[in-house]
């Protein structure tokens, strides 16, 4: 895979270079098509899964423009957290873009809810974030996260590892999913702890890593949500119905403003191999 340097207007877009008849498919909720532990966009030669991790960089990092080519059908794990992209990105550094930088402004309140799981929008001179996960019949139990974003306060949060209990394991695998999963890019739990020779990086890695892929997700909308972002018991599935129902109703929740921030784009292609 290789992120390259776009210009104005352009988007984040994918393009498959595995197969001549995939078409560039641009990361955007309208094309949101599988939810199933993980995002994709596009669909058959096109489509590019496990995206959301790539996605939370490129937002955190204020990466408006770029152009991921892929040899294959699934964004690298790496070691299951948005880190690597960071560091990758960082390396090559930003370019400022003759643009304003864009953001959906929450002008009055949104509620999203399904089967007791809930994304809740409210107005707010600031924007933040607060995540709360429940695994009632799992070590991981309930944990909350209050994030406001700052470079620092992201690349902590970068830092979170996918997860998942033992338990599930062959289930994804007899679906062809996480063939390559390992407890080198996973955090794996039993019912008895983490299995994990290293542990946890913090206690509260599970829920950080679920706010990871929320914001994801969440810049599919296409510019950052500017105001309050409550999220209960969400996961990849949620967050795509959400953002359809809300983007039907976007004249009386959003308003896109400019901000006195400019556009950025990579200033270098970053190339990853696994």
């Amino acid at each position: 895979m290789s992120v390259h340097p776009a210009g104005m207007d352009h988007g984040v877009v994918f393009k498959r270079t595995d197969s001549a008849s995939a078409l560039p498919v641009k990361a955007s909720w309208e094309f949101v098509s599988i939810t199933d532990l993980s995002t994709s966009v596009g669909e058959n030669e096109s489509r590019v899964s496990t995206i959301e991790h790539l996605m939370a960089a490129l937002c955190g990092l204020g990466i408006d423009n770029a152009l991921v080519e892929i040899a294959g059908p699934e964004v690298p794990i790496l070691d299951g957290s948005a880190k690597p992209f960071v560091e990758a990105f960082t390396s090559v550094g930003l370019q400022p873009q003759d643009a304003p930088k864009l953001v959906w402004r929450i002008k009055k309140p949104f509620l999203f809810e399904e089967g007791g799981k809930v994304v809740k929008l409210e107005p707010a001179d600031f924007t933040e974030y607060r995540c709360t996960i429940s695994f009632s019949d799992s070590v991981i139990g309930r944990q909350t996260i209050v994030y406001r974003h700052s470079l620092k306060a992201f690349t902590e949060l970068a830092m979170a590892r996918t997860f998942c209990h033992y338990r599930d394991i062959d289930t994804m695998r007899r679906a062809g999913l996480a063939l390559g999963g390992s407890l080198e890019n996973a955090v794996v739990v039993t019912d008895e702890g983490v299995m994990n020779p290293d542990g946890l990086k913090g206690g509260d890695e599970f829920v950080r890593h679920k706010l990871l892929d929320a914001i994801g997700d969440l810049s599919l909308l296409g510019a950052p949500l500017a105001g309050r972002v409550t999220l209960y018991k969400t996961g990849h599935g949620i967050h795509a119905k959400f953002m359809r129902e809300l983007m039907k109703n976007k004249d009386d929740i959003l308003e896109l403003i400019a901000t006195p921030q400019a556009e950025a784009g990579s200033a270098g292609s970053v190339e990853l191999r696994v």
